[in-house]
Formats: structure tokens, C-alpha cells, sequence
């Protein structure tokens, strides 16, 4: 699974990762470290958290189904 940041959201998940870096480790970490943690960040974790999120709104979808068919039951 690929996946494509535009650059805003790069620069901002940049930006937000070397501030993390700092608060947690008391050290300051140049932009192309922040890029590269990044990039592994996406290719390691992205796909769980993306299955993860899928199996939620399949969940989510299937209750708000189950809710609905149960309205239209009772009249």
C-alpha cells in the first residue's frame, strides 16, 4: 500500500514530528531526518492503522444497517 502525502501535509506532519521529537527527547532532529522517520513511520504503520480503520467503519456501517432494518420492522 502506497501512500501519497501532499506536500502541505508532508511540511505539516514534518513540523509536528520535530516538535514531538523535542518535547519527548529534548533534542532537535534536521527536516530530512524528520522526512526519513516519516517515511518509515508511513511505510511500517500506515497499512495496520489504515485495516484498523477499515474494520471500524465496516463495524460503524453494519450497526447503522442493523438500526435501520430494525426501524423499517416495526412499522
Amino acid at each position: 500500500m502506497e501512500v501519497k502525502l501532499s506536500d502541505t501535509q508532508q511540511s505539516e506532519l514534518r513540523r509536528k514530528l520535530v516538535g514531538i521529537y523535542f518535547d519527548e527527547f529534548d533534542e532537535e532532529i534536521s527536516d530530512f531526518k524528520a522526512d526519513r522517520l516519516l517515511d518509515a513511520f508511513i511505510e511500517k504503520l500506515a497499512p495496520a492503522i489504515y485495516n484498523t480503520a477499515i474494520q471500524d467503519m465496516k463495524q460503524f456501517m453494519f450497526t447503522q444497517l442493523e438500526d435501520l432494518e430494525a426501524l423499517f420492522e416495526k412499522k
